[in-house]
């Protein structure tokens, strides 16, 4: 089925990039009904509005979560989504959020991507503390949201090496092109045969 979905962005948005161009190469079969943000400044909106698509963005300093929240959803329901994607947005998903997008299968109908190989270097910054560990092998995973941080269940994982001559820098453009090519594919997999609750081998750490 072709995969209606909100993708959620803080940022630059290029995993919302990445998606808007498997979807043109017809290697991503979805809709993105609406790219949510909250920041109105981040260049993901700006790539959304490039491409004809809707945009909501709202502000989160001065307001409590819970009333941010419920004015995207209030938003939301104006559509009909089978899944939020969430494409580097710096937010913690609540509770009451995801209980919106339960599916009677059990899970919340919320992915996320993380630059790590989980659960390895949980949080915002898992290039910076993967490098800064000192690992040979790192990599990406995308996974289900539930309401433990960086804890649901994996959809996939792909390891990318660290080179000796690595930088920061160079080391976490490898890994976004692992990103940009890994996230069309699971929602293609979504899209194709749905989700699988059996979690996939979580990968050690490697150092």
């Amino acid at each position: 089925m072709s995969l209606k979905i909100a993708v959620f962005i803080s940022g630059r948005g290029s995993n919302l990039n990445a998606m808007i161009q498997a979807i043109s190469d017809k290697r991503l079969d979805a809709q993105i009904q609406c790219v949510v943000s909250n920041d109105p400044e981040a260049q993901g909106l700006v790539i959304a509005q490039q491409h004809g698509l809707q945009t909501f963005a709202l502000p989160h300093k001065g307001m409590k979560r819970r009333e941010h929240e419920e004015k995207i959803l209030e938003h939301l329901a104006q559509y009909e989504l089978d899944f939020v994607v969430l494409a580097g947005y710096m937010r913690v998903i609540s509770a009451e959020f995801l209980k919106r997008f339960h599916d009677e299968r059990g899970f919340y109908r919320v992915i996320n991507i993380h630059p790590s190989l989980l659960p390895s270097f949980p949080g915002v910054s898992g290039y910076e503390d993967a490098f800064n560990y000192g690992v040979k092998v790192s990599g990406v995973t995308v996974h289900l949201v539930d309401e433990e941080v960086d804890k649901g269940i994996i959809l996939a994982q792909e390891p990318f090496p660290r080179f000796p001559d690595d930088t920061l820098s160079t080391f976490c453009a490898r890994g976004l092109s692992v990103e940009h090519a890994l996230y069309p594919a699971v929602l293609q997999q979504i899209a194709k045969e749905g989700v699988s609750l059996i979690p996939k081998k979580q990968v050690e750490k490697v150092t």
